[in-house]
């Protein structure tokens, strides 16, 4: 079972969960390491408002992942990250914790996956009950993109 707990930006945790998630992105894209030598999520801050959420998934007390989402003015969810540390992977978790942050919200949801990461486009098209669609986004990368409802 795993528990999903909503926490703010700055939550300690959080921000050293994006550390790991960050730095296993900067062999697929270029990420700068800053001079204090930690990585910057741009934009944390938009994840504090109403209708957006930093979530930290924890099984059997242990840590084992985060989601950023955002809720758009139509009532639908976006997955803007979604991360389960190495350890924990191939086990269930990561579906679980997708279970478990759904089921915080349920309804229309969406999500896209880059192409860099292929791991993640199996491991969602095996979880959801639709098809990706392709989306260009705005830096010119043709995404994967989800759209479903959970209940």
């Amino acid at each position: 079972m795993i528990d999903a707990l909503r926490v703010l930006p700055d939550d300690v945790r959080l921000g050293r969960l994006l550390q790991l998630y960050v730095h296993e992105w900067s062999d697929k894209v270029h990420v700068p390491l800053g001079a204090d030598a930690l990585y910057v999520y741009p934009h944390l801050d938009r994840f504090a408002g109403e209708g957006h959420e930093c979530v930290l998934f924890f099984g059997d007390t242990r840590l084992v992942g985060f989601a950023l989402v955002l809720c758009d003015g139509h009532g639908t969810w976006h997955v803007e990250e979604m991360f389960v540390v190495a350890g924990e992977r191939c086990r269930g978790v990561g579906a679980a914790a997708f279970a478990a942050l759904s089921a915080r919200h349920p309804g229309r949801w969406t999500l896209t996956v880059r192409p860099e990461n292929p791991r993640a486009l199996a491991f969602w098209t095996r979880l959801l009950p639709v098809a990706p669609v392709p989306e260009l986004g705005a830096d010119g990368v043709t995404r994967s993109r989800f759209t479903f409802d959970a209940r």
